[in-house]
This record gives structure tokens, C-alpha cells and sequence, in this order.
């Protein structure tokens, strides 16, 4: 025959489970008392399980640049690359014209350049007369714009002998030239001379006669 268990037999094993329940509900209850005083919120108290080492800096998308691929890096000191120079750009201006212009005519400048002028004159004036004789003066003057060097004039007076003369020389037939002394006359200036002479009937002494220049 089967074994039959008494009521007496089933509350006790009914105690037991009981029992058994309890004693797990405190081991679970003094674990979650655990793991709150481990991993609670004591800020005095550092997370289990953190190791500690070198930090590591972790770059974004946007600080990560073309040198984080493979290759060697840029060096900031490389020498930078050579640009080719440009060639100017032509010009459309027209070049500028370069023009020698000789001196202005003098008509254009108010400044009329006067040609060289070598002249002389001569003016005979009567000094002295006594029977047939005279005694006659001889004003030479510089009437160019240039100074003369020397002179020359041509007595070749009708009815008139020279017999003295002074401040000058003969030199050929009529002709007497200056000395060494009153050869050269600047524009303007004047030099005297004079000569003594026989005259015949209807003598006139003319008021001035040929001069001739040398420079």
C-alpha cells in the first residue's frame, strides 16, 4: 500500500519553502544594499571597474585633415611651393613718342638772333686852311655788331696831295690802314686820326670816304 502523508507532514514542508523563500529574499535584499553602497551616487567614492591610464584625446570629423591618412605627414617648415611668374599683360597704350625738338626758331621765342655785321665808317671834318693847305680830321668808327681788328681807308680825294698824316700808315696808292695801336674797335667805338695836305682850285673836301674792315 502507498504511503499517505498526514496533514501534520504538509504544513511542515509548507514551513520549510517558506522558510527558504525568506532566507532568499535577505540574500537578495543585502546584495542590492551592496551593489547601492558600490555604484551609488557618493561622489567621494570612484566607479568600480574604471582603469585608470593616459587619457585619450579623441579627434572629431571636423579637426581630423588630410595628414590622418596614410603617408608621412606635412611638415609646416617644408619650403612652399614655387609659383610660376606671370607674364605682364600686354598693354593697349600706345608707346610713348619720344621726340628730339631742335632749338625754337627766333621768331618764336621773341629773341631775333642778329646776323654778324663788320662795318666801318668815316667822317672828314676840316680843321685848319691857310693859302692852299688844310689840316683835316678823320673819325673811324666800328658801325657793325662785331669788333673789327683792323681798318683801312681810301683817301683818293681829287685835288688833294697828302704830305702828313698821323694815327695811321700808308699802304698802297690811296689807301692807309690803321697802326698797331688803334687797329681793333669794338662795336660803337671810334678812333681819330688826321693828315695835312696841298689842294688846288676848287678843292672840296668831302664829308666822309671808303672804309674797309679786317677781322
Amino acid at each position: 500500500m502507498g504511503r499517505h502523508h498526514s496533514p501534520t507532514e504538509g504544513g511542515r514542508l509548507h514551513g520549510r519553502l517558506l522558510q527558504g523563500l525568506g532566507m532568499f529574499s535577505a540574500v537578495v535584499a543585502l546584495l542590492a544594499l551592496w551593489q547601492f553602497g558600490v555604484f551609488g551616487d557618493d561622489p567621494e567614492r570612484e566607479p568600480v571597474g574604471t582603469i585608470e591610464g593616459p587619457d585619450t584625446a579623441w579627434q572629431s570629423a571636423e579637426e581630423e585633415s588630410p595628414s590622418s591618412t596614410y603617408g608621412p605627414a606635412a611638415s609646416a617648415d617644408s619650403a612652399p611651393v614655387p609659383t610660376p611668374e606671370s607674364s605682364p599683360e600686354p598693354t593697349t597704350e600706345a608707346p610713348a613718342e619720344t621726340t628730339t625738338s631742335a632749338s625754337p626758331p627766333a621768331s618764336t621765342t621773341g629773341a631775333v638772333e642778329e646776323a654778324a655785321t663788320v662795318a666801318c665808317s668815316v667822317t672828314l671834318t676840316l680843321n685848319q686852311e691857310w693859302n692852299r693847305s688844310i689840316g683835316v680830321t678823320v673819325d673811324i668808327v666800328n658801325t657793325g655788331n662785331v669788333a673789327i681788328d683792323s681798318w683801312e681807308i681810301d683817301l683818293d680825294i681829287d685835288d688833294l696831295d697828302i704830305g702828313h698824316y698821323w694815327g695811321m700808315r700808308e699802304r698802297r696808292g690811296d689807301w692807309y690802314a690803321n697802326e698797331s695801336w688803334n687797329g681793333r674797335l669794338e662795336p660803337g667805338e671810334n678812333t681819330v686820326v688826321g693828315f695835312q695836305g696841298e689842294v688846288r682850285r676848287g678843292f672840296e673836301l668831302p664829308s666822309s670816304v671808303t672804309c674797309s674792315t679786317g677781322r
